[in-house]
């Protein structure tokens, strides 16, 4: 048997971490949350909570010394004009790649829909953006467990009652 690393939910890794290419550099993306119950847990497309977050980058191959990155965290303003969609709600000042982690926080008090902007600038001066979009405030994992939860007990319950039709009969 062959073993060979499985992506899906759109980069998302057994180890939850998320990936990202821009240009020629894969990345690799951390989301965090500070409530007890988050702690030590890491996040890239869902955010179960509303408050603090923080999103970190690092290469995941070195020569990236003099590659400068900037992150901008964008909220979902506008479903109806595409040009507009993301207001820009923070950005962090370029900064060099070598030192292996970038990271941008900020306080979430509002559910929505997010995006992470990367640019990446290299030495000579080109520069390459890409996007990560996300949910904030969302608890998709509570929301799916209600659900196969109340799957099952329509299951037993359709279980009990076909078993009490054919006892009368």
């Amino acid at each position: 048997m062959i073993h060979q690393p499985a992506f899906a939910h759109g980069g998302v890794d057994h180890n939850n971490s998320c990936f990202l290419t821009v240009g020629d550099t894969k990345l690799r993306i951390s989301g965090y949350q500070f409530q007890p119950e988050l702690e030590g847990k890491h996040f890239c497309h869902f955010f179960p909570e509303l408050g603090q977050i923080v999103l970190a980058v690092e290469p995941l191959a070195e020569g990236q010394e003099k590659t400068l990155v900037t992150l901008e965290l964008a909220a979902l303003s506008s479903w109806l004009n595409p040009a507009q969609a993301f207001t820009v709600i923070k950005q962090q000042p370029e900064q060099l790649i070598d030192t292996g982690l970038a990271s941008i926080s900020q306080t979430i008090r509002e559910r929505g829909v997010y995006r992470l902007n990367v640019t990446l600038q290299d030495a000579s001066g080109n520069r390459q953006q890409q996007h990560l979009m996300f949910l904030v405030g969302i608890p998709v994992t509570k929301i799916m467990v209600m659900i196969a939860g109340g799957l099952l007990v329509w299951v037993i319950g359709f279980l009990v009652v076909s078993s009490l039709k054919k006892k009368d009969a």
